[in-house]
């Protein structure tokens, strides 16, 4: 791993260089009251105070909605047009730790048995420099899941702020090759360590007690009447998983007129009451408690099975946006005790 040391003032000059260079550069920017990842044109429009952005990065490589196929009729045959990807070079600067990790859980799903063009292409085209956190906010519980607040997971680039320097840890080829493109901007990081800032931050985190998984005993709790319990607050609003940088799942639906149309790849979510309606009216999960159920068990059992990595990188942004105030960590908590009492 290639260490570096860089200052408040050389920061600057390479975002303002990143952009100068042509690449698409992406950060968190205030706007209309809210934090999130846009394209910038210089240094300056980074935000102040950066904590954590209202939305996740993921929208970047996983857009909200998107054509995949055009299709048209010329003299009554179909034509059928793949669209263009965007394959613009992209540099997307400060996600934080939980946020880089959602990229690595995103990678595993659309990079897995099968490559999702429209995914990979960008992914291929990304680099992302990580952020290591300083202020956790209330509802953080990145510990809980196995990360820290200086983890590297998902990052090629991670920066650490030591002072008013940074050190810059260069994870991958990707970013040793960003790191060594500006080398003049750089110097030595003897010294420098993170280990301090790491047990900082962890000591004013308010939620560091580990989560249970369930990927080898949600069978036993599959029909507890707790899941009923929980889920009678739940709106089916959705809130939590357009909010949540690891959710994935989309809906395909067309848009045509009788000459011409497109086909859309559109975010979905398993609150929705609709989401496993089938054509004959029946749906396997008929009640809000199933489809809470399911969150939770993709998240903390069918994925970590499925993978060996677990789902939810705690940002707790769905704890903070849920308008009836469902905490996904102290719901974790609680079905994990309905696991002991069962034991």
């Amino acid at each position: 791993m290639l260490r570096k040391r860089l200052t408040s003032e050389n920061l600057k000059r390479w975002i303002d260089a990143l952009v100068e260079s042509g690449k698409q550069v992406v950060a968190p920017v205030h706007e209309e009251g809210l934090t999130v990842f846009r394209t910038i044109s210089s240094s300056d429009q980074i935000a102040d105070n950066y904590t954590k952005t209202d939305f996740p990065f993921k929208e970047w490589l996983f857009p909200p909605t998107e054509v995949i196929l055009r299709y048209r009729f010329e003299n009554g045959e179909p034509v059928l047009e793949d669209p263009e990807v965007d394959a613009t070079e992209t540099v997307a600067l400060f996600l934080r730790p939980c946020d880089a990790t959602a990229i690595s859980v995103l990678d595993k799903v659309f990079g897995g048995d099968y490559e999702d063009e429209f995914y990979m292409t960008r992914r291929r085209k990304l680099t992302v420099i990580g952020l290591s956190c300083v202020e956790p906010q209330p509802e953080c519980f990145c510990t809980s899941v196995g990360l820290s607040p200086t983890s590297e997971r998902g990052s090629d680039i991670l920066l650490t702020q030591i002072g008013n320097d940074f050190l810059v840890e260069a994870i991958t080829e990707k970013g040793e090759q960003l790191v060594n493109e500006y080398a003049n901007l750089f110097a030595d990081a003897e010294g420098l360590t993170k280990d301090q800032v790491t047990a900082e931050v962890i000591a004013k985190m308010k939620r560091t007690e580990p989560l249970p998984t369930f990927s080898e005993t949600y069978t036993d709790i599959f029909e507890h009447p707790v899941w009923e319990e929980i889920a009678r607050k739940c709106l089916g609003c959705g809130i939590c998983a357009y909010s949540c940088p690891t959710c994935h799942c989309y809906d395909i639906v067309d848009e045509a007129t009788l000459f011409e149309g497109v086909r859309c790849r559109n975010w979905d979510c398993c609150a929705f009451g609709l989401f496993t309606l089938h054509a004959s009216g029946h749906n396997p999960r008929p009640t809000q408690a199933h489809r809470y159920r399911q969150r939770v068990l993709h998240k903390f059992a069918y994925f970590l099975q499925t993978y060996g990595q677990n789902m939810c990188v705690g940002c707790g942004r769905c704890i903070v946006k849920c308008p009836v105030g469902m905490d996904i960590y102290e719901i974790v908590q609680r079905i994990g005790e309905q696991v002991t009492s069962q034991v």
